[in-house]
């Protein structure tokens, strides 16, 4: 599972495909709490046109009132130290740095150094984490009037505009139409309370691409960005699938059953023994002996497993948090059927909660991957949102397959094709403007850098482990690769002894040889031939 990672295909690098609608080019994207855009946009327009009237170069001829080279040098001198990136220090002591230091010189102006992403492209001021210094996580979470689901699972990362795509604006089903971002977002800041214009949240390009967020533009317009090929560095990369993180939070208010955990869990009610000791599961349908027995009476009898199994929500945003690698304990699914004597003709099996909220899967895939009754997740009771006091866990499959509250258990006859399973989230006619598109998964496989901060700053001439997961849903990883290139050449690990019931995380050891900012690009490859479609990426300051 080691790899030294020298190999480097110098494959042509996959720049994502953009199709930009000025309804989804978000200004400011996913600022909700538009209070926090007051004090930073208002205040950088001001500073900004003072700190370039302070230090514009003397006009008047060629040389205005400048007397000599040293002059001039002094000057832009002056205009330099003015305009040095912000370097900021978060509640957990980590160091950031969002704007590249620019290291080289214009060759007319010799070697005198040039602020251009400060001075020229105002990147301090540019973005939602300019105005929302907290970030979009803390935004989300804690700062808008309605209620929105927890896309958090504290495994440190940074959202992005980007990252509310999946559900804003093709998340058929989830949303009450596609492609609304945008139209949500420039209605949000048409208030008065923003203060800053277009270019606060986007870029314009002369590449053809035309207006794009600042977020999704920034590492190719930005100076300063130290660019590897596949080539040019070496680094140590090896796999495991033994860690394990929180389970993450998938509530909606929607359900007789569901909301009436979410009160339960809001109240700080805690799960009582009442509940567990008399919770019932009947096995019915197409099978010779149903049944019904109390949960600690299939406890009691049935034979028990641990093991670590991964679930990721449908919608997990391309990096995003909302993926689980955790220690389940449950009762096998195999053994109630088995219990039960699945007849001839049954074909796929319906797990069902209390409010008859259904979801299921076809015994012919049910015996390939394996699912659990499960009530302990990382060695405790499920919680209230978690499903308290059992859910069904239909490995390698995205959460909504696994129902929570689980009470019966039916064996059925449908057309398998017919069976609605969740194994990422594809594009269609319906949630795609282009047709090429149509087919492709939006966030199959999925690949993410985890504990790492946007512009975090890391020692130069030292190794640092940089980590995080990939997961394939119902298929899987067999390659993880990485760019400092932006995505241009790759090298890459081979995953292909791994076991998709698990995450892939990942380990990349690398040791910046120079100071400098590089950007770290991280995509995944399936056995089925799928690429994730958006890298996650992060750039990183050797210092």
């Amino acid at each position: 599972m080691e790899s030294s990672a020298s190999e480097g295909g110098k494959e042509k690098g996959m720049r994502k495909k953009r199709t930009v609608l000025v309804t989804l080019a978000c200004c400011g994207a996913l600022s909700f709490g538009l209070a926090a855009c007051v004090p930073n946009v208002e205040g950088a327009a001001d500073s900004s046109a003072d700190a370039a009237a302070e230090n514009a170069v003397p006009q008047g001829g060629v040389y205005g009132d400048r007397n000599s080279l040293e002059d001039v040098y002094s000057s832009l001198q002056a205009t330099h130290e003015e305009n040095m990136p912000i370097v900021r220090t978060l509640e957990d002591g980590t160091q950031v740095q969002l704007v590249p230091d620019v290291d080289f010189s214009y060759w007319h102006l010799s070697e005198q150094p040039n602020s251009y992403n400060t001075y020229y492209l105002n990147a301090e001021n540019r973005g939602c984490v300019s105005c929302h210094t907290d970030g979009l996580y803390d935004l989300v979470m804690n700062n808008i009037a309605y209620e929105h689901i927890d896309i958090t699972n504290n495994m440190g990362t940074d959202a992005t505009p980007m990252d509310c795509r999946i559900c804003h604006d093709v998340g058929t089903g989830y949303v009450t139409k596609n492609f609304e971002f945008g139209t949500l977002i420039h209605g949000i800041h048409s208030k008065d309370s923003f203060k800053g214009d277009c270019m606060s949240c986007h870029t314009a390009t002369a590449d053809g691409q035309g207006l794009m967020l600042w977020e999704e533009a920034k590492y190719s317009v930005m100076q300063g960005i130290t660019s590897l090929d596949s080539e040019s560095f070496t680094a140590d990369i090896s796999y495991e699938q033994e860690t394990t993180n929180d389970m993450f939070d998938l509530t909606f208010y929607t359900g007789d059953t569901n909301r009436e955990a979410v009160d339960n869990a809001m109240q700080g009610k805690e799960e009582d023994e009442e509940t567990f000791n008399n919770w019932e599961i009947s096995v019915t349908g197409l099978v010779d002996n149903p049944f019904t027995m109390t949960l600690p009476e299939l406890i009691a009898e049935a034979p028990s497993e641990t093991l670590i199994s991964t679930t990721q929500c449908v919608m997990n945003a391309p990096g995003g948090e909302m993926v689980s690698n955790v220690e389940i304990t449950g009762i096998p699914v195999s053994w109630l059927l088995d219990k039960a004597g699945v007849q001839d003709g049954a074909t796929a099996l319906m797990a069902t909660a209390p409010d008859g909220w259904s979801r299921g899967e076809t015994l012919e895939t049910l015996a390939e991957n394996g699912a659990y009754l499960v009530y302990e997740i990382n060695g405790e009771r499920l919680s209230w949102e978690d499903g308290y006091p059992v859910r069904i866990w239909y490995q390698a499959r995205g959460v909504p397959s696994s129902i929570r509250w689980t009470s019966e258990l039916e064996v059925v006859d449908t057309d398998p094709s017919e069976v609605t399973v969740f194994e990422g989230w594809q594009l269609d006619e319906a949630n795609s403007l282009d047709e090429s598109e149509e087919g492709t998964w939006f966030n199959k496989p999925n690949a993410g850098i985890a504990h790492f901060h946007e512009g975090q700053i890391i020692p130069v001439g030292e190794a640092y482990e940089f980590e995080g997961y990939a997961q394939g849903y119902d298929e899987q990883i067999v390659s993880v690769e990485f760019s400092l290139d932006n995505g241009a050449t790759w090298q890459k690990l081979d995953t292909s002894d791994s076991d998709k019931t698990k995450w892939v995380y990942w380990h990349f050891s690398f040791t910046p040889e120079e100071e400098g900012s590089y950007v770290l690009s991280v995509r995944a490859t399936t056995a089925d031939g799928h690429v994730s479609k958006y890298p996650d990426q992060v750039m990183f300051n050797a210092k």
